[in-house]
């Protein structure tokens, strides 16, 4: 059931309508069942998942907070985090380890013993990972490790801790909650409150306007030229990359926006996850603003444990560990050399960002501060598109067959098959942009969507919904995100 749908819609209006004509105390049931049914309505079975990994992060979060014994609670914990972990591993993962293994021993047998036809990988997984896993594995994972380090105590009403974990404006792609951040809420009381369906409203409207509008309608060029690179020039591909960084931040903080809007009209708050990246100077700074909860994710339960392990290091030690950090966090994105090697480019970047971090301030006293600002956000958005290659690509040979043809294949015009695409598309990004970039470096002057003025306020929000409704590509595309 995909957010842009009118099934969705309809979903939602019960569920928000009977959440608040429940007595307090039954809503967090209420909003469990309406979970667990989202989750069920594509793949009814993978609620067997779900269920497994809420029962084990319950009862392994009570079983570690109560045990005595300093040992049998840290072998209590190594078990339950590593359940969780090959829950993700065997769903996601194990196709590529297996095949992994077998071209191994196939590359073996044919070179080094000269053997007969290749042996057929038999461990093949034939099945889809259970929808937003890796976001729930994850908030299991967050909420033991906050436990055995005594910064929370464990849940002791299971609906509570399943209501957290499977909340279902979050579960499919986040973000990717603190149990000290959303647990308290749900026994909050909450009233009726115009002003919190008021900015949800605004929130899905605007996530409605990023996903149909700008990302939809690039996905129409980014898709006839990225999925087919061998029939366009360098300067074609060129732009299809730039289209797909557009794509990409639409579509992913459009997600975030109607998540963060739906929760708010149940009464809920969850953590922002983005916070205008496209405008970050650095590549350092790009990943503070860009998917911040999991990036901070990484940084409190990966991050920091490697590098005060590595303390002894020295420099290379964070070196070390920010590299692994963001060679993992690229891996998390799905089983493929390609998120591999996205992810190594930015430890690579980080890496050279760490060591250069005196020259380049030296030179930024040097240079014009506007001039280096716009230098800055060129190279790091550029920098992310080039990573973005392999991202998209379904295997490294065809990120490599792309970026290679963006140097070589010089002839030819730009590849425009329907001028409207083109003009549309460029328009939604101006207009992106240009509201991304008054509340970036102008958001003290005179603002439109939250004026305190009615008529002003509201023509603003009905303006986007016409724009939405002629603009719109109500396809029914999925959200990128959803595939991880």
């Amino acid at each position: 059931m995909i957010f842009t749908s009118l099934n969705f819609a309809l979903f939602f209006l019960i569920v928000a309508v009977i959440n608040y004509l429940l007595p307090v105390k039954y809503r967090y049931i209420w909003l469990l069942g309406a979970s667990i049914y989202f989750y069920m309505f594509t793949s009814p079975i993978y609620i067997l998942v779900a269920a497994s990994i809420v029962l084990l992060t319950y009862y392994g979060g009570i079983e570690i907070e109560k045990q005595g014994d300093k040992k049998e609670s840290f072998r209590l914990y190594v078990f339950t985090i590593i359940a969780n972990v090959a829950f993700l591993i065997f769903f996601k993962y194990t196709n590529f380890f297996t095949s992994i293994v077998f071209d191994t021993i196939n590359f073996s047998r044919q070179k080094l013993l000269h053997a007969g036809p290749p042996i057929a990988n038999s461990l093949l997984v034939n099945i889809a990972a259970p929808l937003g896993i890796s976001y729930l594995t994850f908030q299991a994972i967050g909420y033991l490790i906050e436990i055995k380090r005594g910064n929370h105590p464990a849940e002791k009403k299971l609906g509570h801790l399943a209501t957290f974990l499977l909340f279902f404006p979050k579960i499919i792609a986040g973000p990717v909650e603190r149990a000290h951040h959303f647990l308290p809420q749900i026994s909050e009381t909450k009233k009726f409150e115009y002003s919190n369906v008021s900015t949800g409203l605004k929130l899905l409207v605007w996530g409605l306007f990023k996903k149909l509008v700008v990302a939809d309608r690039l996905s129409i060029y980014v898709n006839a030229v990225l999925g087919n690179a061998d029939h366009h020039n360098g300067l074609t591909l060129i732009t299809g990359t730039i289209f797909y960084v557009f794509q990409m931040y639409a579509d992913f903080s459009g997600y975030t926006d109607m998540a963060l809007g739906l929760a708010k009209i149940l009464g809920f708050d969850l953590v922002q996850n983005f916070n205008r990246p496209l405008f970050a100077k650095s590549v350092t700074e790009f990943w503070r603003k860009w998917h911040i909860s999991l990036s901070t994710w990484f940084a409190d339960y990966f991050y920091n444990p490697i590098a005060v392990a590595k303390r002894d290091w020295g420099s290379w030690g964070i070196v070390y560990a920010f590299f692994l950090t963001f060679v993992v966090l690229g891996f998390w994105h799905g089983a493929n050399w390609t998120f591999i090697v996205f992810g190594a480019l930015q430890g690579l970047a980080l890496t050279i960002e760490f060591f250069t971090r005196k020259q380049r301030k030296y030179i930024r006293k040097k240079i014009p501060s506007l001039a280096n600002s716009i230098a800055g956000i060129l190279f790091t958005v550029g920098y992310f598109g080039f990573s973005l290659i392999f991202f998209r690509s379904t295997s490294l040979k065809e990120a490599f067959i792309i970026i290679k043809r963006i140097f070589t294949a010089r002839g030819g015009a730009i590849y425009i098959e329907n001028p409207s695409i083109i003009l549309f598309s460029i328009a939604s990004i101006v207009f992106f942009m240009l509201v991304e970039f008054k509340k970036e470096y102008l958001d003290h002057l005179f603002t439109f969507s939250d004026n305190k003025n009615w008529l002003i306020r509201n023509c603003y929000y009905c303006m986007l919904l016409l724009i939405i409704l002629i603009a719109g590509v109500f396809d029914g595309g999925e959200f990128i995100y959803f595939q991880f």
